[in-house]
C-alpha cells in the first residue's frame, strides 16, 4: 500500500485519477523500451507578458488537459507539451485532439497559442535507472515551435502530419 501511494502522489497533479488507477492496476514491472507509435500532440505557449498571471494560466491549461485525459510530457517556463494516445490508446484520434484544442482556446481565450497535430514518434521511458521520465519524440519539433511562435495568441494552428519515415 505504501509503495502504491508513493507512486501515486507525484503524478496526481498531472494525470487524471482514472489514469493513475489504471496504471496501478495494469502497469507492468520494469522499464519498457521506447517504441514508435502514432499519436496526437498539443504544444501550448502561455502569454508571459505579465509574469504574475502565468501560474494561474498554466493551472487553467493543466485543468483542461487533465479533464481531457492528456498526458503532460513537459512544462518548461510558459511552454507545455501534451500527448493523446499514450500511455493508453484511448483518445488517440484527430477528433479528440480538435475537441481539446477548442477547450483550450475556450478556457484560456487570448492568453495561449496552440500548435497541434499527429505524428509517428518514439514514445516511452527515457533515461537511466536512477532518473527516468515518460516522454515522446515529436519529429520536426523545432519546426513545430517555430510555427507556434508565428501563431497569434488566442488561436491554434494544425501541423501537417509528421512522420519519421
Amino acid at each position: 500500500m505504501l509503495r502504491r501511494h508513493s507512486k501515486r502522489t507525484p503524478f496526481e497533479g498531472y494525470v487524471s485519477p482514472e489514469t493513475i488507477a489504471r496504471l496501478l492496476r495494469e502497469g507492468k514491472p520494469g522499464i519498457q523500451p521506447p517504441q514508435v507509435k502514432h499519436f496526437q500532440f498539443v504544444v501550448i505557449l502561455v502569454d508571459d507578458a505579465n509574469p504574475h498571471d502565468v501560474p494561474t494560466i498554466i493551472e487553467t491549461v493543466m485543468g483542461t488537459l487533465v479533464r481531457q485525459h492528456v498526458a503532460v510530457l513537459n512544462i518548461a517556463s510558459a511552454l507545455l507539451v501534451g500527448l493523446l494516445g499514450a500511455p493508453f490508446p484511448e483518445g488517440n484520434s484527430p477528433q479528440a485532439r480538435l475537441e481539446l484544442v477548442a477547450a483550450l482556446l475556450r478556457d484560456n481565450g487570448a492568453r495561449v497559442r496552440v500548435a497541434h497535430g499527429e505524428c509517428d514518434g518514439t514514445v516511452g521511458m527515457f533515461g537511466g535507472h536512477e532518473r527516468w521520465t515518460y516522454g515522446a519524440v515529436i519529429p520536426g519539433f523545432s519546426g513545430v515551435l517555430r510555427t507556434l511562435l508565428e501563431t497569434a495568441f488566442g488561436t491554434a494552428v494544425e501541423i501537417s502530419r509528421l512522420s519519421n519515415e
